[in-house]
């Protein structure tokens, strides 16, 4: 393909484009009073503790979502330090401007795209525009922006389309400036390859979407020397490694997934109807049917009982076949299929992840887009007039639903009751209006909603357990007593115990505080231990170490200060939680178990440090500061250890 002359600018275009800006940000405005939601809390908690440099480099270090621990997400949360945890609008405006220059880029990469495709005239800007909009106005990207915790999803996804965008900058310059040209492609595709990853780990599919533009849309496109050699090298190599490690962590999880109520082959049966769902909410949404709470979706256990089901699975592995087969004689259909599978490569196939996230449609709904937009600008002329005014209709439609969805979201309370109704079976949904009404001072709202939940869902444990303190907060002693039985009951069948070690916990402050005085300690005590008996494949260890800490609450409160340490020590076998640790050694100094707590501290605490140089400089401090605290109680003057404000201690 002869080389492509730099696009020209289109002013009217891009007025209309900005224009497109301007009225997304006023759509998504009335959403930004919205509130936190259940993965929020651990990665902005951390806010409250940056003090000084120190702490913050601390914050940024300590992030457990992701193997690489998303530093630069993190680091985007850093510049709301003032704004924990009383002004969640700043947090939701950065995300919101965060999706308006994402669609910028969309725009860009798509004009780019068409440029090099041999798309002259202003077509080019208008298709980019035309699927920028169609991007940016799906109500179901709501989510990826109106939920706070969101932006390291979006955060790599400016860093994949500014790579893409440099990456085929670098194309169209090859034949005039090889070795420039070289670099750019490179640069885009290795360079923001590692920015995108450390802002969410999915990143790594950047040179997986370049190499389904070069074989689709780019397909007939030659290249000086060995380039387009090299990039197919690259993007093969990229998806070689997804594909090997989605593999061994299918093999290595035998086909269960720990704390699921799935597995394997129930998610593979599952994820090909989720999909279908999702281009369902993209291109037809329903406005109460876009919300955070998914996680009662029902899985798929036998696909010969779902035949939609049974459809979708083979549906998808057809189309693929087919993009494949016919990529280059229908290189738009092609890219659009082959594109929005890549996307969902990760989050969607063999790893153990919850069913169903709206945000993981982010970045995978750009090939759709630019599909129907390409199609509709290319649509012969007799017709294309008609084509256009339908277009903009839709897109009129969208932002219609977009501006009743961030307006639902914007509303705390009217949203958590919309989502009650329409989630289907979802604790998480049933608990976030419960603590709402809570908030309020409404206990017999808050109660009455987890005895709806319960009956919707009898074997969902954590409501179940919900709803036992409720009813005891409540005085209801009858209700309560069921609750507890069914508690006990679920405690040994269960196949999902998630969200129970934090409601058990929530148990215990009640009774504590006064506030429940229907159930005791021993029945308490024995709902944990019968968690941790019958559990053993159902709790992941920060389960078991929650567990552990709630039995050790239990000890405290009876004076038992030997199983207290018990359960601080099998607390920290579970989870090498640093906080416990220094726990640990204040409770043998409490003791006078001066020799212990030294064999204590050389022996586990602080013989193997973080690999991480800013944790391993923060453990060194805290370690230090034990080994002070050690030798004061040695010599009679004992000392506070664990002091620092980077963890949380029992």
């Amino acid at each position: 393909m002869p080389y492509a002359a730099k696009p020209p600018f289109r002013p009217a275009a891009w007025a209309g484009f900005a224009l497109l800006l301007l009225g997304t940000y006023l759509l998504y405005r009335p959403g930004l009073g919205g509130a936190l939601y259940y993965d929020d809390i651990r990665p902005l908690s951390g806010l409250a503790n940056v003090v000084d440099l120190d702490s913050a480099l601390y914050y940024l270090s300590s992030e457990i979502s992701g193997p690489l621990g998303r530093p630069l997400a993190m680091l985007s949360f850093l510049l709301h330090v003032e704004d924990w945890p009383g002004s969640i609008e700043n947090i939701l405006l950065f995300n919101v401007l965060l999706h308006l220059a994402n669609g910028t880029l969309v725009a860009l990469l798509a004009h780019r795209l068409l440029s090099l495709c041999g798309i002259k005239g202003s077509t080019p800007a208008w298709i980019a525009i035309g699927a920028s909009a169609l991007w940016m106005l799906m109500p179901l990207q709501v989510s990826s922006s109106l939920i706070a915790v969101q932006r390291m999803a979006t955060l790599s996804a400016f860093f994949v389309l500014a790579g893409l965008l440099i990456h085929l900058q670098g194309i169209a310059i090859e034949d005039r400036r090889p070795a420039l040209g070289a670099a750019l492609q490179a640069f885009g595709l290795v360079g923001f390859a590692l920015l995108a990853m450390l802002a969410k780990e999915n990143g790594i599919l950047l040179p997986v979407f370049a190499l389904v533009l070069q074989t689709t849309l780019l397909a007939d496109r030659t290249s000086p020397g060995r380039l387009r050699a090299l990039r197919t090298f690259a993007g093969g190599a990229a998806l070689a490694i997804i594909l090997a490690y989605l593999a061994y962590g299918a093999i290595r999880s035998g086909g269960v997934f720990w704390g699921r109520e799935f597995n394997l082959l129930e998610r593979l049966q599952t994820q090909p109807l989720i999909l279908l769902e999702y281009l369902r909410e993209a291109f037809a949404p329903r406005p109460y049917g876009l919300h955070p709470f998914h996680d009662g979706y029902p899985k798929i256990s036998s696909l010969s009982e779902h035949p939609l089901a049974l459809f979708a699975a083979i549906l998808w592995p057809t189309l693929a076949a087919l993009a494949i087969r016919l990529r280059r004689s229908h290189p738009v259909a092609a890219f659009a299929v082959l594109w929005f599978l890549a996307a969902h490569l990760l989050e969607s196939s063999v790893v153990g992840l919850e069913l169903y996230f709206e945000h993981r449609n982010y970045l995978a709904l750009v090939g759709p887009c630019l599909a129907l937009a390409w199609a509709i600008g290319r649509t012969p002329a007799p017709y294309r007039r008609i084509a256009i005014t339908g277009f903009a209709a839709y897109l009129a439609t969208l932002a219609a639903i977009l501006l009743h969805v961030t307006s639902l979201w914007g509303d705390k309370l009217d949203a958590a009751e919309t989502w009650f109704v329409h989630a289907y079976k979802s604790p998480r949904a049933a608990e976030h209006l419960a603590l709402l009404y809570l908030e309020q001072g409404r206990l017999d709202e808050a109660y009455q909603v987890m005895r709806i939940q319960v009956d919707d869902c009898p074997k969902c444990l954590a409501s179940v357990a919900q709803a036992a303190l409720l009813a005891c907060a409540a005085g209801d002693a009858q209700r309560t007593r069921d609750y507890i039985t069914r508690t006990e009951d679920l405690a040994i069948e269960a196949r999902n115990v998630g969200g129970a070690a934090s409601a058990l916990n929530a148990m215990h402050n009640a009774i504590e505080e006064g506030k429940c005085t229907l159930v005791n300690y021993d029945q308490l005590e024995a709902l944990n231990r019968s968690l941790l008996r019958h559990q053993t494949l159902g709790l992941g260890a920060l389960s078991r170490k929650s567990i552990h800490i709630n039995l050790q609450r239990i000890a405290v409160a009876r004076g038992d200060t030997s199983s207290a340490l018990d359960h601080l020590k099998k607390a920290w076998a579970a989870d090498r939680d640093r906080a416990l640790g220094h726990a640990i050694i204040r409770r043998l100094l409490e003791g006078n178990a001066i020799e212990d707590a030294e064999s204590f501290h050389r022996e586990e605490l602080c013989r193997d440090l973080p690999k991480h140089p800013v944790l391993a400089r923060t453990a060194r401090k805290q370690c230090d500061e034990s080994m002070q605290a050690i030798l004061g109680a040695a010599s009679g003057h004992p000392q506070r250890t664990g002091d620092a404000k980077t963890g949380s201690t029992p």
